[in-house]
């Protein structure tokens, strides 16, 4: 059985919030765990509009080259930690 609207909704939450509890808790690699991010709001972002502010970034083009820094890293984890709450269903 195909899954409804509101199942698929959830369920593109919880791999939000999984990807972020890893990023937040150093379990992730920010960069793929980033691009993932990026992926998922891109094809659902009317599901998960809290991460926004992640591809906001200055200087930052998530669907283009981007430079990995030690500064690139902790502007990910700090966001990744602050969404991490406002995504409960």
């Amino acid at each position: 059985m195909k899954p409804n609207r509101k199942q698929r909704r959830q369920a593109n939450r919880q791999a939000a919030r999984d990807l972020l509890q890893a990023i937040a808790s150093g379990e992730a690699e920010v960069y793929l765990a980033y691009r993932s991010l990026y992926w998922l709001w891109s094809d659902h972002n009317a599901a998960l509009q809290e991460l926004r502010p992640l591809f906001r970034i200055p200087e930052i083009e998530p669907d283009g080259s981007l430079s990995v820094t030690t500064e690139f890293e902790v502007q990910v984890r700090s966001l990744a930690t602050a969404i991490l709450p406002t995504l409960e269903d």
